[in-house]
């Protein structure tokens, strides 16, 4: 969504933008338009392999280019495997390529165990060969540097916006009843990615503890967790699916934990509106979307104070940290919330006035001032 939604401010801003995105059968090959100036451009790339697909994506892009005449003035990649794409794109056209991260491989190993090599050593070629990054704060700039050896001088921290007009204050019985949450207990959401470096783990033996504790919460309140495809047999199969849903069972809390899937970005404000609590556990977060999101919609958000949510949140004005990993200090300050009705009305209303900074016109601007540095 960070893409589309920079693509169309800058469509805004008069910049005429196509987005390159893969389809696995050519009959899906389509282009579509999502604003005057904006298409996105949906190519054929046949195998699963990322890394043995770059050269063949690569030719059926300047393919397409060289068929309808298509001549750009800048790249800009996104995530380490289009980043690679877009070092053969510069290398074969001479045309500038910014590139932005999104994550780091380096950090997931380092704080969520997940190494991977070949992701690392891609990342670090990018960093080397492109001509600017965008990073999404001034920490995942020092990191570029400490842990890349990136050039400063090619680093600019511009961090993501929020659509004001899709994610805002909702009232909670509409949004209740807009996403059909019936009853009366609290509900505690989590969006994201379903992964380790996600602490969704703390989260659920937070809420086994305050159900253990208090005899009003057992069974008093639902955990909601949205993201990944649960109508896919491979989503049951990942490990840290299984890892979760063996807690679940072991806490006896199948009646209130929920894999609820993935939701399109239309519906998720309703989510954030019908919910008591939004809750981002993570062990490390780059920047954290979902945080500013929820904020943007006048949700009461906890978050572990780590990585980009440092800078979104400032503890007791418009959102609540918890030290990460502190099963006790989560577990405490979501029960102090659920019965604070005003605290968390007050720290919704001032999310909101927070996250206005982060508009996306904003946003787009700083971006396109990136664009014009090489341009």
């Amino acid at each position: 969504m960070y893409v589309i939604n920079l693509a169309n401010n800058l469509g805004l801003l008069g910049h005429k933008v196509d987005i390159y995105t893969q389809t696995h059968k050519e009959d899906d090959e389509r282009i579509i338009e999502t604003h005057k100036n904006v298409r996105i451009i949906h190519l054929t790339c046949r195998g699963e392999d990322h890394y043995k697909n770059v050269n063949s994506y690569t030719d059926r892009l300047l393919g397409f280019m060289e068929k309808n005449s298509l001549r750009y003035d800048i790249f800009h990649a996104h995530y380490y495997y289009s980043g690679l794409i877009g070092l053969k794109l510069k290398e074969k056209l001479s045309i500038p390529l910014v590139f932005t991260f999104h994550a780091l491989g380096v950090m997931k190993d380092l704080y969520g165990g997940l190494r991977d090599e070949k992701r690392i050593a891609a990342e670090k070629q990018i960093v080397k060969y492109t001509d600017s990054i965008i990073s999404s704060v001034e920490l995942e700039k020092k990191e570029l540097i400490q842990k890349y050896r990136a050039n400063s001088k090619k680093i600019y921290a511009v961090p993501p916006g929020v659509n004001h007009r899709m994610f805002k204050k909702i009232g909670k019985i509409l949004a209740r009843k807009k996403v059909s949450i019936t009853g009366t207990e609290k509900v505690i959401l989590f969006v994201g990615r379903i992964d380790p470096i996600k602490g969704i783990t703390l989260l659920i033996n937070a809420v086994a503890k305050l159900s253990n504790s208090y005899v009003n919460f057992e069974n008093n309140f639902k955990v909601l967790l949205i993201g990944g495809d649960i109508e896919s047999y491979n989503f049951w199969q990942n490990p840290e699916v299984k890892k979760i849903q063996l807690l679940i069972e072991k806490l006896d809390l199948a009646c209130c934990v929920k894999f609820i899937g993935a939701k399109t970005h239309y519906v998720l404000p309703y989510y954030y509106n019908a919910s008591d609590v939004v809750v981002m556990p993570s062990r490390y977060e780059s920047f954290g979307l979902v945080v500013l999101e929820a904020m943007a919609s006048g949700a009461c958000v906890v978050a572990s104070k780590v990585g980009g949510l440092s800078y979104l949140i400032t503890d007791k004005k418009d959102g609540r940290f918890f030290k990460s990993g502190d099963l006790q200090n989560l577990s405490e300050i979501i029960w102090e919330l659920l019965n604070d009705d005003k605290q968390r009305d007050e720290l919704g209303r001032k999310a909101i006035i927070s996250s206005q900074k982060y508009c996306w016109n904003f946003q787009a601007e700083k971006v396109a001032g990136v664009y014009k540095k090489f341009v």
